[in-house]
């Protein structure tokens, strides 16, 4: 039985193996983009910005695997931009360690990029490519052909008008007048591969079953998988329905019946010359976006027969906006999450009346898991509602706003019709889902004189800068890490530089002594300073974005692999801390001063089963955002078990930074040991240091607050309850104040 989903699975180190006659061969490739090169409508692309009179070309490399063919562009042609995109995390973790190999012996205007996630949700906007390559037969894996056609789909939005695209895929027709039951081949001395395929009954589809055994240790994997197989008509008429003008190849132009191009490259040069299965016979197709996509044309005006467009419903009201693409009309549509139509429950809501403002589905939010909204995001959403249902609010009294290109007009236009309506601002992805304007919002609000929960834009602004962060506390006695600063920008006009610089002034310290330029000045800073092992993350950030187990440095070549890594996000300004290695903890209130806080259960990270695993020991982006490591699934989270001394010290800590940073209702401050527990009771000595303070932070059902609440026994629902609480204390002592 073939898995529905085998390609998940499939493509790892063994497959690198099996297919490594191909596919890691640099003549094999050399020879692909060379036939690539001789079609004058792709060469035309490889050349944009050559001249440096205009941008360099922009490609994507779709289904990109180790991004070989990206890679070898970004030698030939240095000018380009090149992204990759791939579902195998392996290979694409692969490809991102070889671009950083090559940006270090090889200038390049910019490294490829490479993005993990399916090929029928590509993770950027519309009309952002001039080419779009699909090689290394890589399409017709899925079960069911409308997934090809969700492919070809993508491709055609992603293109630019009158953009090309490139389809390598093996030859069908060649595959059934050639087909073979069984076949084997040594891939070295004691690794053997044994094949047995079947073809369908309509000859559509050809399922293989591979062993691939060990002279020594047996039976090393036993899979299946299965490949739709097109001949070259099929398959022209297939990318002509999406919308796209099929182009004859230069090799195929002395047969004027063909349009694709023969690739038998694998072949001719393959070095164990024994079974290529379906790489040894492909077919190279060229086709140009001309117009239109009949798909997306039908989706549109499904979706606006479909959407109703109250702002009173959870249903996106920018599903109606008929200037939206395909698949932003998806995500809005895959988003969007039911609110009942009558209460769930007696109790009075907290407000009369609710607007909740979020990200906005209709754009790419970056920071999250390959920059676009993932399944979580939808559960997530639906718990919250869920849980305002049981707090008194629903269709009646509860309206989204979601779409932000129109949220001043749709806040204006609510508060005309009921000026009493107050807004639970839970957009933390930040205004058009960019993080650096989370404050924004607020200051929107602020604008309209419309009361809001949590913090203001002053306070959002400033916990955004961790060295501001740490640069404050310090100066009120907050034990904080040690660290230095390091620029990449080398911009003393910078906004990180500028922030730094300010609050050094603030605490009296010279920020010119803590911030270095060059990375040999970083790493002589981080020895003499703060010492090894150290741990490097952005000034400024949020999502964990950027924290990873390349994080932690104990050298210089661990130094520069971290910051090549974090170029590659677009980040150049970091801190360079002493590496916490002791126990987390998370201390999370709720309230505001003037009416008193309540202080959750203190939280203890525990991270005995990643650190099992060998990994370390660091709550980074993989934990917030991928659903497949191990540190999304293996870290766990207990109740404290601190002194009443050290408990005490650490909420007056908190209290005092809250004050500082002017928080409002709800908030989090993380903190870690340099070494051992610091409960004075292990005998390490050691001192909890500030790790991160968060305004408005995670505000989802398995987030950190709502684990804390569980620990004394409250439901998700009674975190938001109190949260609500807490601001509406504190809005009506601000309507009864003279100031």
């Amino acid at each position: 039985m073939v898995p529905s989903n085998w390609w998940k699975t499939m493509f790892d180190s063994l497959y690198l193996r099996t297919d490594g006659d191909v596919v890691e061969d640099p003549q094999v490739t050399r020879e692909e983009i060379g036939m690539l090169e001789r079609d004058p409508a792709i060469k035309t692309v490889f050349l944009k910005g050559a001249d440096k009179n205009q941008a360099g070309g922009k490609i994507l490399d779709l289904c990109c695997g180790q991004g070989r063919h990206s890679l070898y562009l970004a030698k030939q042609y240095p000018h380009l931009e090149l992204f990759g995109h791939d579902q195998s995390a392996y290979l694409i973790k692969i490809a991102q360690e070889r671009a950083r190999d090559l940006r270090r012996n090889q200038p390049l205007h910019r490294p490829p990029v490479f993005t993990v996630g399916d090929c029928r949700e590509i993770p950027f906007p519309s009309s952002t490519f001039d080419l779009v390559m699909v090689m290394g037969n890589s399409f017709g894996y899925f079960a069911d052909e409308d997934d090809d056609r969700a492919v070809l789909d993508e491709i055609h939005r992603v293109l630019t008008p009158g953009g090309v695209a490139v389809l390598d895929v093996t030859d069908g027709a060649y595959l059934r007048r050639h087909f073979e039951q069984r076949s084997w081949e040594w891939l070295d001395d004691g690794v053997f591969v044994c094949r047995e395929r079947e073809m369908s009954e309509d000859g559509l589809r050809l399922s293989s079953r591979e062993v691939i055994t060990s002279t020594t240790r047996g039976v090393l994997r036993d899979q299946f998988y299965r490949e739709r197989l097109y001949s070259e008509q099929e398959i022209g008429q297939l990318v002509h329905n999406a919308g796209f003008e099929v182009l004859a190849r230069p090799e195929a132009a002395t047969d004027r019946t063909r349009t694709a191009a023969s690739l038998t490259f694998a072949h001719d040069l393959s070095k164990r010359q024994e079974d290529l299965g379906m790489m040894g016979h492909r077919m190279i197709v060229v086709f140009r976006k001309t117009g239109p996509n009949p798909a997306r044309q039908a989706e549109l005006a499904r979706v606006q027969t479909e959407s109703p467009a109250s702002d009173s419903s959870l249903t996106l009201e920018a599903a109606t906006d008929s200037g939206k693409n395909d698949t932003q009309l998806k995500a809005m549509n895959r988003m969007s999450v039911a609110i009942p139509n009558v209460p769930k429950s007696n109790v009075a809501p907290v407000f009369d009346d609710l607007l909740l403002i979020m990200g906005d589905p209709a754009q790419p939010c970056f920071g999250k898991l390959n920059n676009t909204w993932n399944d979580e995001d939808i559960l997530t959403r639906q718990k919250l509602v869920d849980a305002l249902s049981e707090i008194g609010y629903w269709a009646k009294n509860l309206t989204l706003i979601e779409r932000h290109e129109t949220m001043y007009e749709s806040l204006q236009s609510l508060i005309r019709t009921n000026p009493n309506r107050v807004v639970l601002n839970l957009c933390d992805e930040g205004f058009d889902n960019d993080a650096l304007k989370e404050l924004h919002v607020p200051a929107v609000l602020e604008i309209l004189r419309i009361p809001y929960t949590g913090a203001g834009p002053n306070c959002l602004a400033h916990c955004y800068d961790k060295g501001l962060v740490n640069s404050t506390a310090k100066a009120i006695g907050v034990p904080t890490p040690k660290e230095v600063f390091h620029l990449g920008s080398r911009d003393t006009a910078h906004p990180a530089a500028a922030a730094a610089a300010a609050a050094a002034a603030v605490s009296g310290s010279d920020f010119r002594e803590k911030s270095v330029s060059s990375v040999d000045k970083l790493f002589a800073a981080i020895r003499d300073e703060v010492g090894f092992p150290a741990f490097v993350k952005p000034i400024r950030g949020d999502n964990s974005l950027g924290i990873t187990s390349y994080s932690i440095i104990r050298s210089e070549s661990d130094l520069r692999h971290c910051l090549d890594s974090l170029r590659d996000l677009g980040i150049q300004d970091i801190t360079a801390q002493e590496y916490l290695e002791g126990t987390e903890y998370g201390v999370g209130m709720i309230g505001n001063p003037e009416r008193g806080f309540h202080f959750l259960p203190t939280l203890r990270v525990d991270f005995s089963k990643i650190v099992s695993k060998g990994l370390a020991p660091i709550l980074g982006f993989e934990s917030k955002w991928d659903p497949t490591s191990p540190y999304w699934s293996e870290v766990s989270y207990h109740r404290a078990n601190l002194p009443p001394q050290i408990e005490r010290q650490l909420r007056d800590h908190c209290v005092t930074l809250w004050e500082r940073f002017g928080c409002r209702d709800y908030a989090r401050f993380d903190w870690r040991c340099d070494r051992g527990d610091g409960d004075g009771r292990d005998g390490l000595g050691g001192t909890i240091k500030l790790l991160e303070v968060n305004p408005n932070p995670g505000w989802c059902w398995d987030g950190k607050l709502a684990y804390m609440a569980k620990m004394e026994g409250l439901e998700y629902r009674d975190v938001l309850k109190l949260i609500l609480e807490a601001a509406k204390e504190r809005i009506e002592a601000e309507a009864l104040s003279p100031n």
